[in-house]
């Protein structure tokens, strides 16, 4: 792949941090832990371990997505912080229906279980570096490096420029592992109940199947 672009990314991330630390914010990174994931936790393990990690445990994730970040968390020396849902599984099941919210409600069941974790640990002036990319969805497709939310929080997006074939070519190229159902054709993996084989569109397009669904809405709140 092209060393511009790595680079870049370097840059962005390098030169926004220093500017971090003159002000004294709180800098975290968050990861859903799958093949898209591994370049930018790569490129933070080596070059910014200082960066804390946090992981969105919902309780409904694959076996393989826990062992795979197990794995990369050794591998690249990363510092995870788990954060989960104050409502318990028990507690997210209809007592008449027996089902669960991601059958019911499925933007309340992201809510519950991401959303609001994460809205719980982050303050007003903390730095959040994430991996989303605009060839990923329209709603991405719309998004700035650096942007402000309406809770305060500075939000850093150094991977939007990159492409899915880049992503495919830094790991191999760094002989890099890639989560366990990639191979199995998940190409977008995130709880067990809402995600399925790629279906052949976009890179998401496995995820929420039959319905108009395509984030979480960890990326929606301006």
């Amino acid at each position: 792949m092209e060393t511009s672009i790595v680079q870049n990314t370097l840059s962005i991330i390098r030169a926004q941090l220093a500017v971090f630390a003159k002000e004294h914010r709180r800098v975290f990174a968050t990861s859903s832990f799958q093949t898209q994931s591994v370049p930018l936790l790569h490129i933070i393990g080596q070059n910014f371990p200082e960066v804390k990690v946090l992981f969105l445990d919902t309780g409904f994730l694959f076996p393989e997505t826990y062992a795979f970040k197990h794995e990369l968390e050794s591998l690249f020396k990363l510092k995870v912080r788990s954060l989960k849902s104050n409502i318990n599984l028990l507690q997210q099941r209809n007592p008449t229906t027996n089902l669960f919210q991601y059958s019911l409600n499925p933007d309340y069941c992201c809510y519950i279980n991401k959303v609001q974790p994460l809205e719980d640990f982050l303050n007003e002036g903390d730095v959040w570096i994430s991996g989303v990319r605009r060839d990923q969805t329209a709603v991405r497709k719309q998004m700035n490096v650096v942007e402000t939310d309406s809770r305060g929080i500075i939000k850093l997006h150094p991977m939007l420029d990159w492409t899915g074939k880049d992503i495919y070519e830094y790991i191999n190229q760094h002989q890099l592992p890639k989560h366990p159902l990639d191979a199995a054709g998940y190409v977008s993996i995130g709880c067990i109940p809402c995600t399925h084989k790629w279906d052949g569109t976009e890179e998401r397009g496995g995820r929420w199947v039959g319905s108009k669904k395509t984030e979480c809405g960890l990326h929606t709140r301006k």
